[in-house]
């Protein structure tokens, strides 16, 4: 399950799980292991198109203020993640995140 912390970064969301899986086993890296990780993630990541930002978090602020004012005076989902060359999910997770 993607937890809240990972929801938003895919990378930092398989090494949470392969870690806490690691933990589970006793240190054991084992195909078993490897598929219920693999299960885990497609699960919860499968069919998106996933972004991997090269630094985390920069720059994102302004960014998602333009989503949402795109998303408030019309644009649909799919252009907006064309045009930010974003995931749909992620563009969903912006335009319902709480205002900070």
């Amino acid at each position: 399950m993607v937890t809240n912390n990972n929801r938003n970064d895919i990378v930092l969301d398989i090494l949470v799980r392969v870690q806490e899986a690691l933990a589970e086993a006793k240190g054991e890296l084992t195909p078993e292991l490897v598929k219920s990780v693999e299960a885990g993630v497609r699960a919860d990541w499968g069919g998106d198109r996933v972004f991997i930002a090269k630094r985390r978090g920069e720059g994102h602020s302004n960014r998602n203020s333009r989503i949402f004012r795109d998303y408030l005076a019309g644009e649909r989902v799919k252009l907006l993640s064309r045009r930010y060359e974003l995931s749909e999910r992620q563009v969903l997770r912006i335009i319902k995140a709480p205002a900070k």
